[in-house]
């Protein structure tokens, strides 16, 4: 299952390293008032949120909603020809594999800011635990009572239900295994010719192609509804307003399940981070969401990158299954090989890359940019701690290499998770994770 860390012991390492970090702006401005310095950047700090919502995080958020809702389409019309008796096509097939893999990229470069909605409703885990339960997968598709309840009216719903159907087969990878085998689209035969599920954990069981197309639209809505969840949460009012009705429908059926707003204020989680520095947000100020966006954003992703997806299969694979990972309670749990991210579309570098990416988007502030903006945290680096910013973006380049080397390496993660390039990768993510911090003390001290 996946696993979201708070670094707080990562952040107070960090902060003591920090104070090798020397501020590099010029003395030749000493006359100036420090007060006047100070609403400067209060005033930079402010202008860089409000640029890393607008063209950060909403866009994300907003093109993430607008895929899965293509993916859901694609793959209900796919159920629905089936459930006719019609044959599908392979361009169909690809189509939905396609659309998957862009639903993908978006939900992957938005892991910078699983500090919001994404946490505190648990949407996380509910669309993107791995790895899959595929035994009780087996025996859900061979069950008709199962199979009835996911065809109906109803399935999406029947589908995220507590005690339906289990949190490892939601989401994302449960589409994955659908679509995808051995990093391919799958051939449109399985679903044509009512051919047998030739996994392993099927055996015996007399599962096909329909009812696998059946489960996966159920899904399918429910992640659909999910990415809702999370453009509305932020976006508020923003959000499209097909999306806003879809999640009204959603609160009536179980609107605990499909909270939207700060628990504190009632606000959307844009709306609350604008309001910093007021009685109304949950940021006391500016520099206080900038570390959040800094270690409960950018460096959690890091580290889990780096510890968790990474280093779960490589540490066992190395160890020969020996090694071990600090859990969420703090108590050492042993390191699983098949903890893959991911796996049947070989994936997992593509993912990793676009977490790290949604750092730089981050730090740039503008999503799917290879050039920082003016209303940036590295501009506002570069123009209060150059040489911090210089460091930043090297380390932070230096990661992103390193993935590409994976990337070029030959083998998916899954079919090599201790090669060099992997820990070689590791150590790059590490070494950016510990500089974030670094540069996160330097912003709340000065």
């Amino acid at each position: 299952m996946k696993k979201v860390f708070k670094y707080a012991l990562l952040f107070a390492a960090a902060c003591t390293l920090s104070m090798s970090i020397t501020a590099c702006g010029d003395d030749d401005d000493s006359n100036v008032d420090a007060q006047t310095v100070e609403n400067q950047k209060q005033e930079a700090l402010k202008n860089i949120v409000g640029t890393y919502l607008t063209d950060v995080v909403y866009p994300t958020y907003s093109n993430l909603a607008n895929a899965a809702e293509d993916l859901y389409t694609q793959i209900n019309n796919l159920k629905v020809k089936l459930n006719a008796g019609n044959s599908v096509s392979q361009s169909e097939i690809d189509a939905i594999c396609s659309t998957y893999k862009l639903t993908r990229a978006y939900w992957e470069e938005s892991e910078a800011f699983l500090y919001g909605a994404a946490s505190d409703f648990e949407i996380d885990p509910h669309i993107d635990t791995w790895p899959l339960d595929l035994p009780t997968l087996a025996e859900d598709l061979k069950d008709n009572n199962k199979i009835a309840h996911l065809n109906g009216e109803d399935g999406i719903y029947w589908a995220r239900t507590e005690g339906n159907l289990t949190q490892e087969n939601l989401g994302f990878h449960g589409i994955e295994f659908i679509f995808f085998r051995n990093g391919k689209n799958r051939d449109v035969a399985i679903f044509n010719n009512d051919a047998v599920e030739e996994d392993s954990n099927f055996a015996g069981l007399d599962v096909h192609g329909k009812e696998e197309v059946i489960f996966a639209a159920a899904i399918a809505g429910d992640l659909r509804d999910k990415c809702f969840q999370l453009e509305v949460s932020w976006l508020g009012n923003k959000a499209a307003t097909s999306h806003i009705q879809r999640i009204n429908v959603c609160k009536q059926q179980n609107a605990e399940e499909f909270k939207i707003t700060v628990a504190k204020n009632g606000l959307s989680y844009g709306e609350n981070m604008l309001a910093a520095g007021t009685a109304q947000s949950t940021y006391s100020s500016w520099r206080k969401v900038m570390e959040e966006i800094f270690i409960g954003g950018c460096s959690n992703i890091c580290g889990e990158v780096a510890d968790q997806k990474m280093g779960q299969a490589y540490r066992a694979t190395t160890s020969g299954g020996s090694s071990t990972h600090i859990g969420e309670d703090g108590t050492p749990e042993k390191d699983d090989p098949n903890y893959i991210e991911s796996p049947y579309s070989f994936n997992s570098y593509t993912d990793f890359k676009g977490n790290i990416l949604s750092i730089q988007y981050t730090l740039y502030g503008k999503a799917r940019s290879d050039a920082e903006v003016n209303n940036s945290i590295l501009n506002y680096l570069y123009d209060y701690a150059p040489q911090v910013g210089k460091e930043l973006k090297a380390r932070l380049a230096t990661a992103l290499e390193a993935l590409d080397k994976c990337q070029n390496s030959g083998k998916a993660f899954v079919q090599d998770p201790a090669a060099t390039v992997v820990k070689d990768a590791m150590d790059a993510i590490g070494d950016l994770d510990t500089y974030l911090g670094q540069t996160c003390d330097w912003i709340l001290q000065n």
